[in-house]
């Protein structure tokens, strides 16, 4: 017979859960403005959405080193994106997605942003979405698998601590 093939996409929702996104229930553009609306930066914190490498089993398993990812953390008002994607050097890279700057932008004003009970990160006021805007962009990467180039993304040192205690 066929075989049962699930996702492609999974995802971790604001509550911990693990699981692939059935797009038979709404569509995923949908479901991404649902969940991304039940952030509320005090016990609901982040969302994160990837391409899952398993489809053919019912439990998804994420492969850290595999996938690339695209996540949210924050409240539905104010948001940050993450993204990781494959360079062209071959290997992954984390970024912050944010508008593009205005020229002749100053000293750029920065926002703490809370993602767990005692942890924030702190990003420029360029960075911070709404949950309308970031189901955008978590759209756009669940169909092409990046982020459009109208963003700007900030690569991310995880050699340095990207949070600090609230």
């Amino acid at each position: 017979g066929t075989m049962t093939t699930y996702g492609p996409f999974a995802e971790t929702t604001p509550r911990g859960q693990t699981g692939w996104i059935d797009e038979r229930r709404r569509p995923i553009a949908e479901h991404v403005r649902a969940v991304l609306g039940k952030l509320d930066g005090t016990s609901r914190f982040t969302f994160t959405v990837w391409r899952g490498s398993n489809p053919e089993r019912i439990v998804v398993t994420h492969d850290d080193d595999a996938e690339t990812f695209i996540q949210a953390a924050g409240s539905a008002e104010a948001m940050t994106v993450e993204v990781r994607l494959r360079g062209e050097d071959g290997d992954h890279h984390l970024y912050t997605i944010g508008r593009k700057q205005t020229a002749g932008a100053g000293t750029e004003e920065t926002v703490l942003v809370p993602i767990g009970p005692d942890r924030s990160v702190r990003v420029l006021l360029r960075e911070i979405f709404s949950a309308d805007e970031a189901a955008e962009i978590f759209a756009a990467f669940t169909r092409t698998d990046t982020v459009p180039e109208a963003y700007a993304r900030r690569e991310l040192d995880l050699s340095v601590a990207q949070s600090e205690p609230r």
